[in-house]
């Protein structure tokens, strides 16, 4: 097949749509098919390249609201653009996605659409402008594709309710490249580069965004009795810039500078060693799409402790594969904590059921064949697109 993918960001941005864009685009061309991508150019990168046998093309951004970038040439180039089989637009709320479908009033061309998250998140005039979005644009985009793909059930449920079409509605989840979970990553190294070596460890990684929750996480490291180290690996998402400076400002208020640590952005191939020297893998968010960090770290073995929210409690089971607690709750999640780092038969027992699960579910070749599946699906039913 000659696919196209449509996607807001792609590497070296970093993001978790990035991410999935880039490793179902090199796993498509290893199953011997073409695959393009049309994307922005933020970061400031070329027009036009070829990686890992993937064609990128780079679009240029005139301005991105909310994270958003509008690109007035990806529209000219699909209205031009032919012969693919399958279209795959990623992000509902992006206007990347809206240029697509409307090209396709002209293509006709079968379009399969990933929401990657249903909740953003927002607050105050975002907030209004999400509803807006959602109301309109948001409801057309969702109900014109031929299928929109939801990460989890709970997302399926909460794109129903902002239009999509329950019978144009397929569950994939993420995956992780089991491939590439290093196992023997030197995890000594990490713990020693940044002076670790005899505390017990908590790490997070994601974006510094509001809705991960970091706050509560740093919060609660005031609160254990076990006083952990917390790592915190990742920076700060464009449109959100101060975050990181209120977090660390937060930090010096509680007293916490030798407790909490703020790494910054880690290459992909370097995270491992993080992953595996962690005693507990923290995500405190108050919304997630599918947390790929969360598979990342199960994938690695590790004990997870997340909220229970939409997306963490897709993955993670109470007790049997991790840990929920309640969203915005310090004392539970330092209650938790220090419940865990005193149980270390504990921690093994969830951990190894953690990778257990992403083998059985989670695996990239799983998914993949799920995906092509759907792609074929699609293809065999033109009417649909009539609709």
């Amino acid at each position: 097949m000659r696919i196209l993918q449509v996607s807001p960001f792609y590497p070296p941005h970093v993001g978790g749509i990035e991410y999935h864009v880039e490793a179902l685009s090199r796993k498509l061309v290893e199953a011997g098919h073409e695959v393009v991508v049309y994307t922005s150019n933020v970061p400031k990168t070329g027009g036009y390249e070829v990686v890992h046998g993937v064609e990128v093309h780079r679009f240029r951004a005139v301005f991105s609201p909310l994270n958003n970038p509008v690109m007035p040439g990806l529209f000219l180039k699909l209205l031009k653009s032919s012969g693919f089989d399958i279209v795959h637009a990623h992000g509902h709320f992006h206007i990347s996605s809206g240029f697509t479908v409307f090209s396709n009033v002209f293509a006709r061309r079968p379009i399969i659409l990933t929401s990657h998250g249903a909740i953003l998140g927002y607050r105050g005039l975002r907030r209004a402008v999400e509803v807006v979005f959602n109301k309109t644009v948001g409801k057309w985009t969702l109900r014109s594709v031929d299928r929109v793909i939801a990460l989890t059930l709970s997302q399926a449920r909460i794109l129903e309710g902002l239009g999509a079409k329950p019978d144009r509605m397929s569950v994939i989840p993420g995956w992780v490249d089991l491939d590439n979970i290093d196992l023997r990553a030197d995890a000594g190294g990490f713990r020693s580069r940044y002076s670790l070596e005899d505390r017990k460890l908590i790490l997070f990684v994601g974006r510094l965004l509001p809705i991960k929750g970091l706050t509560y996480l740093i919060q609660a490291a005031r609160c254990t009795d076990t006083r952990p180290a917390v790592v915190i690996i990742g920076g700060e998402a464009p449109g959100y810039g101060g975050t990181k400076q209120a977090l660390e400002q937060e930090v010096q208020q509680l007293g916490l500078e030798r407790d909490v640590f703020f790494l910054g952005n880690f290459a992909k191939g370097e995270l491992g060693a993080a992953y595996v020297a962690a005693d507990v893998f923290v995500l405190p968010s108050l919304g997630e799409g599918m947390p790929l960090a969360l598979l990342e770290a199960m994938a690695y073995g590790k004990c997870v402790l997340a909220t229970r929210v939409p997306g963490n409690q897709d993955v993670v089971k109470d007790g049997w594969n991790g840990l929920l607690v309640e969203p915005r709750d310090s004392a539970e999640l330092a209650h938790k904590i220090d419940y865990l780092l005193n149980d270390s038969a504990l921690r093994e027992r969830l951990g190894n059921q953690a990778r257990r699960d992403i083998e059985r579910d989670y695996d990239s070749d799983i998914i993949l064949g799920k995906i092509l599946e759907l792609y074929r699906e699609v293809q065999d039913e033109p009417s649909r697109r009539k609709n």
